[in-house]
């Protein structure tokens, strides 16, 4: 035994020595299911220099970890770099992926074997020569076979910094090579296009450098998630010099299939030689929207029908809004009285009742749009930002609860003609009741409306008033289906002496209407704008006191004109007074703390673009105060703390753009999503190759899956 412990001894002290004099450039790090390392192509980096660095993977035979887009599930590489210094990390260099059965009808991208994730790194100037530095990254990574296990490894790289020519690292030159003759390049002898047709994307790839062969496979791969559907086939055909292929569109993209963006590969190669295995494809349109072209949206395509459809939905939704609830309440009110009349009568009413709707939403729509013309930057519920029209319709409500409560009748004024849509006295108390239903929805952009409304602003006058005119008739349908068969009105409640009681409480909606729309006129016009629409209540009360105190058939002719007169200068001065309120003009460049303890910052497109540029986290709320379901979306989401944890947790900037006043820049900002109204939510982050848009209506598992996403996805954008 001593013998032999002293033949290994020499040995034992040259492999120490070995170990001193030699730097050691990397040390792999050995998981359950792979070896993992940090390698360089060079041993040597000079200062301000570029050079190739990498994470190699040797996986466990049957296991593969997973491509940028993981496909239908799984989790990419993501990389935190630790060093102190600032050694710019370029993004990772994706070498193609091979297509993997994950079971259940579902499909992944990735990598089996053998497999090098590329960065370029850059040296900092002040690296001096001599010295080495230790590059440290933290990496995570999920690898499956028939299970799936999230893994990581802290990752360290040790490189000598001189001013000579750079020394290549002879073990890992032949790796680097290979993979880089598995990226995908742009080949300019190439040209693709796409068509979209609902849910199919049919490219065309041509080439006029050489003479197709018969290609036996090709496989395109998005570059983002949820984009196409993965699991589907992707016929080709060739035809000449051009490759016709049929891809399907992903079941959870939400917004208009029109970009084709990924790689596709080709095992039999791209190029003459049959070397390059896999091309860049982008087919974005050069506005980034085909439903903005004219010529892409005929009136009898399947794509304008389908946003006929979101704006019919959209419409119907609208009825369920709570800005809504208090004329249509009084519509249902109208019907039960009628109940037992001529079935002919009750079908008049339910359509003057859609015409009043339907003629409101094209009326408010051609103007919009005659504005827009102008140059004026206006969206959907422009008039709910003039404090002049939230005073008109404050003083509507207020007297309409007035009148519904008995206070107050008037012969032909406007105040009547509204009270008939609860009395049914004459088609234009329905039809006005359609008006005002129109007036009061704008606040509200329905689930399925925003997009409607989004692209009705781009489109020629007629085929947008076609929009409008559809979400006319969704908010419509049930009352005119409700007087179109009498039938059904059988369900509903006989005539009786407890309608009395019914219509005095249904003036109790229509005051709380008031008192929201005193609020956001309070809102927009500060204390002393809410103290003058205060004042004008009073007045407008006082004149209805003199009309009901002296009432017409009780006093002379003399009286009732002089009455009248003083009734009618209150009301309207009152009016006057309180439409003379300026809105308030923020300045933009504070931060406020809301209800819910979030701190906004005010919106401003520059500030935006700095957060973006600087690689923070941003979400966008664009609100208004006059929005009910704006003010539903921050109740339910933020009163959340795992929502408003998750928020701080990814540190992100929140912004509000608030739209209650007229503000040219949000308007603008609205337009370039697509979207002409609010609510919308938008979230910038550096792990998203776009802005992500979020759904109209949200619920606190909506936000918490977006923000696990992003998170989980961090490789897909750091390196995209």
């Amino acid at each position: 035994m001593f013998k032999e412990n002293i033949f290994r001894l020499p040995i034992l002290m040259l492999l120490l020595f070995w170990i001193g004099v030699t730097p050691l450039l990397s040390q792999p790090v050995t998981t359950e299911n792979a070896e993992v390392e940090l390698i360089s192509e060079n041993q040597t980096i000079q200062p301000g220099e570029s050079f190739w660095i990498g994470i190699r993977m040797d996986l466990r035979d049957g296991w593969y970890v997973y491509y940028r887009n993981p496909g239908d599930s799984g989790m990419p590489l993501m990389v935190e770099w630790m060093h102190e210094k600032d050694f710019n990390i370029g993004e990772i260099q994706w070498p193609y992926p091979v297509w993997i059965d994950a079971g259940g009808g579902l499909s992944s991208y990735g990598y089996y074997g053998d497999v090098l994730f590329m960065m370029e790194a850059t040296a900092p100037d002040n690296l001096v020569p001599g010295e080495e530095f230790t590059l440290k990254a933290e990496a995570d990574w999920l690898i499956c076979e028939k299970i799936c296990i999230p893994e990581y490894a802290d990752l360290e790289l040790t490189l000598t910094v001189t001013d000579q020519d750079p020394e290549y690292n002879e073990e890992w030159i032949s790796v680097f090579a290979d993979t880089r003759s598995k990226l995908p390049v742009e080949l300019d002898y190439w040209k693709a296009e796409a068509t979209f047709d609902g849910n199919r994307a049919i490219l065309t790839l041509s080439t006029d450098a050489f003479d197709l062969p018969d290609y036996r496979e090709i496989i395109y791969y998005a570059k983002k998630e949820a984009e196409i559907e993965n699991s589907a086939a992707q016929p080709f055909s060739i035809e000449g010099n051009t490759i016709t292929m049929e891809l399907q569109k992903s079941g959870y993209k939400t917004d208009e299939f029109n970009r084709l963006w990924g790689l596709i590969y080709n095992p039999d190669g791209w190029d003459e030689a049959g070397t390059i295995k896999a091309m860049l494809v982008d087919t974005a349109y050069e506005n980034e929207s085909a439903i903005t072209q004219e010529s892409t949206l005929p009136v009898l395509s399947q794509r304008f029908l389908i946003i006929l459809g979101f704006a019919f939905i959209g419409g119907l939704i609208l009825n369920l809004m709570p800005c809504v609830f208090p004329i249509l309440s009084i519509k249902v009110m109208n019907f039960m009285q009628m109940s037992g009349h001529n079935a002919s009568e009750v079908r008049k009413h339910g359509y003057v009742f859609g015409l009043g709707v339907i003629l409101s939403f094209l009326l408010l729509a051609g103007l919009l749009l005659a504005l827009r013309a102008t140059g004026q930057e206006l969206g959907w519920g422009f008039q709910l930002q003039a404090p002049a029209f939230i005073a008109f319709m404050t003083f509507l409500m207020f007297g309409l609860g007035l009148s519904l409560m008995g206070v107050f009748e008037i012969g032909s004024s406007l105040i009547n003609v509204a009270g008939k849509a609860g009395t049914g006295e004459g088609l234009r108390g329905s039809f006005f009741s359609g008006i005002l239903a129109t007036v009061l929805a704008t606040p509200c952009t329905a689930p399925f409306m925003g997009t409607a409304l989004g692209v009705a602003i781009t489109l020629p006058a007629s085929t947008a008033l076609m929009i409008f005119a559809m979400l006319g008739i969704g908010m419509a349908a049930p009352y005119m289906l409700l007087s179109s068969f009498p039938a059904l009105i059988k369900y509903l409640p006989k005539p009786g002496a407890w309608m009395e009681t019914f219509k005095q409480i249904m003036a109790f909606p229509l005051f709380a209407t008031a008192i929201w729309l005193i609020w956001v006129f309070g809102q927009q016009s500060g204390v002393d704008g809410l103290t003058r629409l205060l004042v004008g209540l009073l007045l407008l009360s006082i004149g209805i006191w003199i009309i009901h105190r002296w009432q017409a058939f009780q006093i002379s002719k003399t009286a009732r004109i002089i009455s009248r007169s003083f009734a009618t200068l209150f009301i309207i001065g009152g009016f006057l007074f309180s439409a003379s309120s300026n809105a308030i003009v923020t300045g933009g460049e504070s931060a406020s703390v809301d209800s819910y303890g979030i701190e906004w910052e005010t919106f401003s497109g520059e500030m935006v673009q700095q957060h973006v540029e600087a690689g923070n986290n941003v979400y966008i709320d664009f609100t208004a105060d006059w929005c009910i379901t704006c003010h539903a979306n921050k109740r339910m989401v933020f009163s959340s703390t795992l929502v408003k944890d998750r928020f701080e947790e990814l540190d992100f900037v929140m912004v509000k753009a608030d739209w209650t006043n007229r503000n040219d820049e949000i308007t603008r900002a609205l337009a370039s999503f697509g979207r002409n109204g609010v609510p919308l939510n938008v979230i910038y982050s550096k792990n998203l190759e776009d802005p992500m848009v979020l759904p109209a209506v949200l619920t606190p598992g909506i936000v918490l899956d977006i923000l696990d996403m992003i998170s989980q996805d961090e490789s897909l954008s750091m390196y995209d």
